[in-house]
């Protein structure tokens, strides 16, 4: 499959297959359909801020859910969460595989939730693929269906120091017409503008999986995997290095944002 990466408007831009339909992800969710998770812990890059964050009280949704797995292990950790998806037949193989969980088929532009009803939103690499309007639009929603002290967590691809370094010396031109958008990657700058821009306020930007970042950026899988297999505390620097590292090489950024309010003021405060 080609893929072509484009530096471009302050992001690099990858274009390898369009990722914005409902039939795209069912496709994409049928090479890697959900799992129980029994047993399974919150995934290391993001457990700390959604334990630090996240409301104990109140619904939290994951929109752009897809197989799942990661709401289930958010729930397990204690959270009242549904998942969302625009993916119908995703959404139903996750009813079948946890029948007493909760998802539901919605689209995060348009979120069948009343405004200031949710505790927390979660979205992990979803926004990416949309183009800019779109972006805004579904952060609008998230905005206006969080409560006053809610919180929202928002991880998009990282354009980061690393990538910068890679592909900044790319192309500023058009993009190819001969294959589509798949995702963009972002400076920290401007993902935190486009939450303040919905009204939202900036508590915490971040970087994970830095493995998967050093790994497609310079092409050390191989190195990566000795070190990790050198032991527990070798697969966890490599997996969650200190935070430098993860601004710097990061494959995710991940940013948290509270909707301005008295709960909100309590939660800091507590």
């Amino acid at each position: 499959m080609k893929t072509v990466m484009v530096h471009r408007r302050g992001r690099l831009e990858m274009y390898r297959q369009g990722a914005d339909t409902p039939e795209y992800w069912d496709a994409h969710w049928r090479e890697h359909p959900p799992q129980t998770m029994a047993g399974m812990g919150v995934y290391v890059g993001f457990r700390e801020a959604i334990e630090r964050f996240m409301p104990r009280e109140g619904l939290i949704i994951e929109a752009g859910c897809g197989n799942g797995n990661t709401a289930r292990t958010i729930h397990a950790a204690g959270f009242d969460i549904e998942g969302v998806d625009f993916a119908p037949r995703v959404i139903e193989a996750n009813r079948e595989i946890d029948p007493g969980g909760r998802y539901r088929v919605g689209d995060v532009r348009a979120l069948d939730y009343a405004s200031g009803s949710l505790a927390g939103y979660i979205s992990l690499g979803v926004i990416e693929h949309f183009d800019d309007a779109t972006r805004r639009q579904i952060l609008q929603e998230a905005a206006r269906c969080l409560r006053p002290g809610g919180v929202a967590l928002v991880t998009v691809p990282h354009y980061n120091a690393l990538r910068s370094v890679r592909y900044g010396l790319l192309s500023r031109g058009a993009p190819p017409k001969d294959v589509p958008l798949y995702q963009y990657f972002f400076r920290a700058g401007e993902v935190v503008s486009e939450l303040r821009a919905v009204g939202l306020r900036v508590d915490l930007v971040d970087g994970y999986d830095a493995y998967k970042g050093l790994k497609d950026t310079l092409g050390c899988k191989g190195l990566l995997d000795r070190v990790r297999a050198c032991g527990p505390r070798w697969r966890r620097l490599v997996d969650h290095p200190p935070r430098w590292v993860r601004a710097t090489a990061g494959h995710m950024l991940l940013v948290v944002a509270v909707k301005p309010g008295e709960a909100g003021a309590a939660r800091q405060a507590a």
